[in-house]
């Protein structure tokens, strides 16, 4: 996906955010976004799935794109599997999904992380289980271009690795993951990525070019775990 003189002015106001911003996107790998917080990680990710318009006309974006930013609001004494059918039911046509039903339309470790908690009322889980509860559900919904921003705040490492086994399942998406920790690098083999800072992508690395960076580049700042 390659992305070239991007410009981009808030509303309201005379300066452009982002102008002249051109980088690429690595097709089916996961790109990770880093930078500092207020440097447009969540702007850049806005204009790329279409809810914001650059000032030169629209941008060529993925028609088949999931961007996941936040929680969806549940009632805590939902269940899990309401929860499923809320999301997937209506992606599938499966309004009275069962568990059974569940099986072959999400990959193995989604399927593991929900059965033993599919009668449990959302209520009763804890934050990041809550909030992974909706990232895997949601990334079962096949789309080209998956963005994710910050996906493990909140969810302790071990939780995490699900969310990493499910992305590793769908290898044929484009990633991009918005992150502050550098642990969510360590899950994968292969990777890009792009450092955002005054309102340009300042650096755009492999993984090979990551790993030897020294400990005192600019851009390891934008992390907050090592």
């Amino acid at each position: 996906m390659e992305i070239q003189h991007l410009t981009y002015t808030f509303p309201q106001q005379t300066t452009p955010f982002f102008q002249d911003l051109s980088f690429n996107l690595a097709a089916q790998h996961v790109n990770f976004l880093i930078g500092a917080n207020g440097s447009g990680k969540t702007t850049l990710a806005d204009l790329l799935t279409g809810l914001r318009q650059p000032d030169q006309g629209p941008l060529a974006v993925p028609r088949h794109a999931l961007y996941l930013n936040q929680h969806l609001p549940m009632l805590m004494g939902v269940r899990i599997s309401d929860v499923a059918r809320l999301v997937l039911g209506i992606e599938y046509g499966r309004p009275q999904l069962t568990l059974t039903d569940l099986q072959p339309l999400v990959d193995a470790a989604t399927f593991d992380f929900l059965t033993p908690i599919w009668q449990q009322h959302y209520g009763d889980l804890s934050g990041g289980q809550r909030k992974l509860v909706q990232l895997l559900l949601f990334l079962q919904v096949d789309r080209d271009f998956v963005v994710l921003d910050e996906p493990t705040a909140e969810i302790d490492r071990e939780h995490a690795q699900y969310l990493f086994k499910v992305m590793q399942a769908h290898p044929q998406r484009t990633y991009l993951v918005i992150t502050h920790d550098r642990r969510d690098l360590d899950a994968f083999n292969d990777y890009q990525v792009l450092w955002l800072a005054d309102h340009q992508i300042k650096a755009a690395l492999t993984k090979q070019a990551f790993k030897q960076q020294p400990p005192t580049a600019s851009f390891l700042q934008a992390f907050q775990h090592s």
